[in-house]
């Protein structure tokens, strides 16, 4: 499957914060087999959030993580609504969450608001549930309730076959850059990264096909010796 993974948050924007969930997220995905085509991160607003999720609604999934919270700020949920063409309505599954949490009556009611519809994922570590709705899965944005929420949700997305291997080249880049190309053409199927680090590069071949993607690491090996 293909998929997309929008991270909401202006603290993301500012740098004040180092983002990390969509690195969870596209790790764990890739290794299941799948293809993390888009990362876009927006700022909190309904307009930029429900502008960007239209575009990623050509993917057959999409993963969006922040914004969940009680705050001014947090208008992920009425961004999704916007982009989906739902109402923004009161959900008694999220309230009954949220009670376990607080009986703030103004953090209740805000965060329990969510697209008409939704079907709502338990967070079990923190306040404000994830909920899914249409093609799209609302993650709250911390990491830890972040990977709570999407661990349970990547379990109804099936293992694809997925192979990788790795070839550790000494020296630099720029010396095996032919080479490279070579390997890009004769196997279009096994997606190839080249990794500069210091002093060597590392290559890595991967793929649904566990003999091409071996297939391509010693045609590259061969052209090196």
């Amino acid at each position: 499957m293909r998929f997309a993974i929008l991270v909401v948050g202006n603290e993301i924007l500012s740098g004040e914060v180092s983002e990390s969930n969509a690195n969870y997220m596209a790790k764990k995905l890739t290794m299941l087999g799948h293809k993390v085509e888009r990362i876009v991160v927006v700022p909190d607003r309904v307009e930029d959030i429900a502008e960007e999720l239209r575009r990623l609604l050509r993917y057959d999934f999409v993963f969006v993580s922040g914004g969940l919270g009680a705050t001014h700020d947090d208008v992920t949920a009425e961004g999704i609504a916007e982009a989906l063409g739902k109402k923004l309505v009161h959900n008694d599954t999220v309230e009954r969450y949220v009670r376990k949490w607080t009986d703030k009556r103004e953090v209740i009611n805000k965060i329990s608001k969510i697209p008409a519809g939704a079907e709502v994922v338990e967070n079990s570590v923190g306040v404000a549930p994830a909920f899914v709705v249409d093609k799209v899965a609302a993650l709250p944005g911390v990491p830890n309730e972040m990977k709570d929420t999407f661990e349970k949700i990547v379990r109804r997305f099936s293992k694809e076959d997925y192979h990788v291997d790795y070839l550790r080249i000494e020296g630099y880049e720029e010396n095996i850059v032919n080479q490279l190309h070579r390997v890009v053409e004769k196997f279009p199927d096994v997606e190839i990264g080249s990794y500069p680090k210091p002093g060597y590069v590392l290559v890595k071949f991967s793929g649904r096909d566990m003999k091409r993607v071996e297939e391509a690491k010693r045609y590259l090996e061969s052209l090196l010796s």
